[in-house]
């Protein structure tokens, strides 16, 4: 059976740099890809947010903490 993992709906996130879900990720699975640095660096943001299906565990919180509803559980 496939292990559920988080799916990110680019078209619905608004790659914030005040991100919940990079934050609350345990397992650091979600991040910023191709961040520029500068002031919006300092607090983690300039880059769009990814999720590494990788290192998902699918615990589901990112879920639970996504304003937009950009995250859900999909099959690996």
């Amino acid at each position: 059976m496939a292990k559920k993992k988080a799916v990110l709906n680019e078209s619905k996130c608004d790659n914030s740099p005040f991100c919940p879900v990079v934050k609350v990720c345990p397992v650091k699975a979600a991040t910023r890809a191709g961040g520029t640095g500068g002031f919006l660096g300092m607090f983690g943001g300039g880059g769009k947010v990814a999720i590494d299906a990788a290192k998902c565990t699918g615990c589901g919180v990112c879920v639970q903490y996504c304003p937009h509803g950009a995250v859900t559980m999909g099959k690996d």
